[in-house]
């Protein structure tokens, strides 16, 4: 049986929120909606308690809820709330007064480290829920020019590829595989016009993809399907390369001498894993080092160099990704909105184009980002006017016997520490 979340305990006041979870280590189809109690325990100083607006949906959360990264990130028992990236309204403020009550703001949620280090994940660090809990050092103030939908398909995604091309320099030659998801469409925009690059190329289906990647400033688009970007470009090397496919391979052939290829698929190397605070003999003898990867070797005949990266938390960069929206250097690519609420087969609250989803309720929105057809980010609302007053006695009957049944149901499984790549793109960002 797996271990049940003492944080759970009921609130207070009686209040509950609705959320997404998983009540044991499985497949995608597992997540459930239920009622738990809203936060109320176990943050610490540099805490705030966030009304989530929206959260959108990352690759990762897939590699998490399987428990590939069990070893690593446990959660601290079941159910747990699933997701990273949210948008909301402060209710509870930090106690340095970082931010405060009222203040809109955008997070990709990591737990405290140092001293406050949770040695496993609490279910309140989930971003799809109606509340979550987040450091005030990993939050920034959302851009008042955009949605909160928008908002919360940036941090992990945006991060990611702001840490992967920081060694972008003006006029550089710059190639991103997976153009057109959710880490892609950010890594063209920032490569383009924040580092100022020269020539980006990138991969991507043709048609509305191919147009996508372009819109957003891509030089030029290869058609993954019928070329092979180290054929097309075997004469016009890169100096960076930006993995999101599981091709970092495949870039030493076209990658400059004293070039950089960075990837964030397939399998993590030891020192990647080291940084997440990974360690123990287990772990390296099923991780290899980087010095044993082909990739890093063929990079290094090339006198280039290569390197496989994991998301650090940085209140700097997401920051920095809030100034660029501001700004209007970058901006959002949302596939589509779904509703936390939704009941009916046949809803979506989608402003970003027609989904046609026969199953655009709340499990859509995982759905189509864990098919890797996805078209930037897939986004969850999760605001409701209704639930932001305390339960009345009998809905708060129902939902407490909700929960010890998904407590009584939970059960753990094994897990192999590595990180599966997807169809069209991953992302990593433990």
């Amino acid at each position: 049986m797996g271990s049940t979340n003492s944080q759970l305990a009921p609130h207070p006041e009686g209040k509950t929120m609705k959320a997404v979870v998983f009540q044991k280590y499985g497949k995608p189809e597992t997540l459930t909606r239920i009622s738990v109690p809203v936060p109320h325990a176990g943050f610490h100083s540099g805490d705030l308690l966030i009304r989530v607006h929206a959260a959108s949906v990352n690759p990762v959360d897939k590699i998490f809820l399987k428990g590939d990264m069990k070893m690593l990130k446990p959660v601290a028992g079941f159910p747990h709330v699933i997701g990273y990236d949210a948008a909301g309204v402060v209710e509870i403020a930090d106690q340095a007064g970082t931010f405060a009550v009222g203040d809109e703001v955008m997070v990709r949620l990591f737990g405290p480290d140092g001293e406050d280090k949770e040695k496993k994940t609490p279910y309140f660090r989930g971003a799809c829920a109606e509340y979550c809990v987040a450091q005030a050092k990993n939050c920034a103030k959302k851009p008042a020019n955009i949605t909160f939908e928008e908002a919360a398909s940036i941090p992990l995604a945006g991060m990611t590829a702001l840490q992967c091309l920081s060694a972008t320099k003006k006029g550089d030659r710059v190639l991103i595989t997976g153009g057109a998801g959710g880490v892609g469409t950010l890594a063209i925009q920032l490569a383009k016009h924040v580092y100022s690059a020269s020539f980006v190329a990138t991969t991507a289906s043709p048609g509305e993809k191919t147009e996508l990647c372009k819109s957003l400033g891509a030089d030029q688009v290869v058609d993954y399907r019928s070329e092979k970007f180290d054929e097309v470009f075997a004469e016009a090397p890169f100096d960076i390369c930006f993995d999101t496919t599981g091709e970092s391979l495949q870039m030493a052939n076209v990658i400059k001498e004293g070039g950089k290829i960075v990837t964030i698929a397939g399998t993590p190397t030891l020192e990647s894993i080291k940084h997440l605070g990974g360690t123990g003999f287990i772990i390296s003898l099923v991780i290899p080092k980087k010095a044993k990867r082909k990739e890093y070797q063929a990079a290094t005949a090339k006198k280039a160099e290569w390197d496989h990266v994991f998301l650090r938390p940085s209140g700097e960069d997401i920051q920095a990704l809030a100034t660029h929206l501001e700004q209007g250097k970058i901006k959002a690519v949302v596939d589509g909105v779904w509703d936390l609420h939704s009941q009916s087969g046949n809803e979506s609250v989608s402003a970003y184009g027609d989904l046609h989803d026969p199953k655009a309720s709340w499990q859509g929105v995982f759905e189509k980002l864990f098919s890797g057809r996805a078209k930037g980010k897939c986004v969850l609302k999760c605001f409701s006017e209704e639930t932001t007053q305390v339960p009345k006695m009998d809905q708060e009957k129902n939902e407490l016997a909700s929960l010890e049944t998904a407590l009584a149901d939970s059960s753990d499984a094994s897990a192999v520490v590595e990180a599966k790549t997807e169809p069209e793109a991953v992302e990593s960002g433990l």
